[in-house]
């Protein structure tokens, strides 16, 4: 297993991924996944886990805003491929991008998660991110298994021990 920034020649892989994802209803509110420039342009910082050549993961981060107040406040996403579940895949991308952010000074990461996702709430926990809440019908789903439901979303927090200090 080969953890590394992605590269354009990754676009399919990383665009199946999420595709896999979001099609449990369970990933995200978004409905379409990225095309590798929205990827590119939408994540400063992003991780791939590559197997045997093929891309089976990835983890990137995204500011959750352009103010100057919140330099350094970051939102996760991580998706793994049905073929790289089972194997700490998730842990090893996100451990990884933690690490990367707080070496460029990012000092707080921000998970928004589906309660239903006790996969992706139990990765979080493990690399550090602690529950702040959970917000009661913050949106609701246009598309999938899920369509029409109000859903509720956890809010997980990470601060850096190193980083912003």
């Amino acid at each position: 297993m080969i953890l590394r920034p992605p590269r354009p020649r990754d676009a399919a892989e990383i665009t199946a991924i999420q595709s896999e994802g979001l099609a449990t209803g369970h990933a995200s509110f978004r409905e379409m996944p990225l095309d590798w420039d929205s990827f590119h342009d939408g994540y400063p910082l992003a991780v791939v886990a590559e197997d045997q050549g093929i891309v089976v993961g990835w983890s990137a981060l995204s500011a959750t805003s352009t103010r100057d107040v919140y330099a350094g406040v970051g939102e996760v996403s991580t998706y793994v491929s049905a073929r790289g579940q089972g194997r700490g895949l998730g842990r090893a991308l996100l451990h990884r991008l933690v690490t990367e952010s707080e070496a460029q000074g990012w000092w707080t990461l921000i998970a928004q998660i589906f309660p239903e996702n006790v996969a992706s709430l139990a990765l979080h926990r493990a690399c550090g991110f602690a529950p702040l809440g959970v917000r009661r019908g913050l949106g609701r789903m246009s598309y999938g298994p899920m369509s029409g439901t109000w859903r509720d979303v956890a809010f997980l927090e990470r601060r850096s021990a190193v980083a912003g200090q």
